[in-house]
């Protein structure tokens, strides 16, 4: 196998990381706003938090496999290829913000549950809710542009 090969099946591994984290993430997500209390809340939570621990890992491996990849295929040669990276950068800063709020959150859910949330703590989770809904929108667009220009790789000779 080549290098750029090799660099490839990497890069598939943490695409395949990165998509099933944001559908867990999302089907996660669906069932914490169905939950009817703040312990079923907080359970569900705790549930996310090891696929959340995983984004650290996939953001290596696919920084790691891409800049193998961009290097197998020559620097600066494909335009596609710089969106594709910025488009992550962006994927992988807002991921980062939002596990922090998701960490903010769970602490918040964790003294609703048990009685001892100050004031106002509701509204606030609220607030990282509707935050939360967008967020997966947003990344959802963002993966999904990354994957259509690996797959289209537009400005490229047909």
């Amino acid at each position: 196998m080549t290098e750029l090969q090799i660099t490839m099946l990497i890069h598939l591994i943490g695409l395949g990381m990165l998509f099933t984290m944001l559908l867990s993430g999302i089907i996660f997500t669906a069932q914490y706003a169905k939950a009817p209390d703040y312990k079923s809340k907080a359970t569900i939570l705790k549930a996310m938090r090891p696929i959340g621990l995983l984004s650290p890992l996939a953001i290596v491996v696919m920084l790691a496999s891409g800049l193998g990849n961009w290097h197998s295929m020559g620097w600066f040669q494909e335009g596609w290829l710089h969106i594709k990276i910025t488009l992550f950068f962006a994927a992988a800063i807002l991921g980062t913000i939002f596990g922090i709020r998701a960490k903010k959150r769970g602490g918040i859910i964790m003294k609703l549950a048990d009685g001892s949330a100050p004031e106002g703590a509701a509204d606030q989770v609220a607030a990282i809710d509707r935050q939360f809904r967008i967020f997966y929108i947003v990344q959802s667009i963002l993966l999904f542009s990354i994957l259509f220009l690996s797959v289209v790789k537009p400005g490229r000779g047909f």
